[in-house]
Parts: C-alpha cells; sequence; structure tokens
C-alpha cells in the first residue's frame, strides 16, 4: 500500500459531506441530497476513491459526525461508517457536526455559534471559539428556540459540516462515536 487514507463523513444535515485525506492531500465533497443520503453515498465514495487514486483497503482512519441532527440522517452516517471500519479494520473517531460546520469560520476569542435549523421553529446550536488554536466550546450544543439564540459573538445558520474540517479536527476528537439527539 502506497499510504493510509482518512475518511470523513457527516449526514447530520440536508448535506452529504464526505472526504477521504491524507496529510496535505485529499478531496471532499458537500453535496445537498436533502433525506437522500442513502442513495448517494457509495457512489461518491467510489468517485472520490477513484479520483485520489486511493483503494477502499487503504482508508485506515474513519472521523464521522456525530450531530446533533435527525435520527435517521445520524443513522445512515454511524452505520455506513461503522459497517466500513469493521470491514477494514479500521478505527473511527467522532467530531461534533456542528463543530465541523463551524471550524473554517472560528476565530481567536470570538464565539461563534453555528445554527441547524430543527424542526417546530428550532435550531440545533453550539457556541465555539478558538483558544491558542484549539477549539473551545463556550456553550454546550443544544436546542433553541429562535428568542433564545446567543446575543454575543456571530451566528451561522445551516452551513454544512465541512469534510476537510472533520480531518483537521481529528487531533480534538476521541475515539468511537457517540451520536448526540436532542
Amino acid at each position: 500500500m502506497k499510504g493510509v487514507w482518512t475518511l470523513t463523513l457527516d449526514t447530520a444535515t440536508p448535506y452529504l459531506s464526505l472526504g477521504l485525506f491524507r496529510g496535505e492531500e485529499g478531496l471532499g465533497r458537500v453535496v445537498r441530497v436533502e433525506r437522500r443520503h442513502e442513495e448517494v453515498l457509495f457512489g461518491l465514495l467510489e468517485e472520490l476513491l477513484a479520483q485520489v487514486g486511493a483503494r477502499r483497503q487503504e482508508v485506515q482512519t474513519l472521523v464521522l459526525g456525530e450531530g446533533p441532527g435527525s435520527y435517521t440522517g445520524l443513522r445512515i452516517a454511524l452505520a455506513a461508517g461503522l459497517g466500513l471500519a469493521q470491514a477494514l479494520g479500521a478505527r473511527v473517531f467522532g467530531v461534533s457536526s456542528l463543530l465541523a460546520a463551524s471550524w473554517p469560520f472560528l476565530k481567536e476569542g470570538e464565539p461563534l455559534t453555528p445554527l441547524f435549523t430543527a424542526r417546530n421553529g428550532l435550531f440545533y446550536g453550539a457556541t465555539y471559539t478558538l483558544e491558542g488554536g484549539r477549539p473551545k466550546e463556550v456553550a454546550p450544543p443544544r436546542k433553541l428556540k429562535a428568542q433564545e439564540l446567543p446575543r454575543e459573538g456571530r451566528l451561522l445558520l445551516d452551513p454544512p459540516p465541512d469534510p476537510r474540517a472533520l480531518y483537521e479536527l481529528l487531533p480534538f476528537a476521541r475515539e468511537g462515536v457517540e451520536p448526540l439527539y436532542l
């Protein structure tokens, strides 16, 4: 094998976020699929493998978005990811989907609250900042009504979880996954 790859996958939102990375190399895709994640996931994975010149057996790490999100949406990434990991003998890590969505926009000492639109006029949100280049959770993931949205810092509405961010957050991830159903 010429090297090992990390597969990143998130299906917590209407977007399918999928990537393959190895060091600075790699490619990520974000596709708005609404509720059709399972229909396009493996086809897109095969395309990515071909584009980066990797074989499935070279994937030795998976980073999965843990939500919050819909029950079915989270299950798709977790079932597919855990199934692949078992078949490949790969290690699995979990990262908050909200953190992965906000990672490209985080700045030192400035709070940022990514929000995913949920049902019944609610939002899933958490507040993050950077401290010394490390992500810091200022407020944990929770359901919020519009009138409960933070008044401090910036808000980010419905950003897709970033596939490269999932990869870059690997040093801060914990092994295993714990889906966040709110």
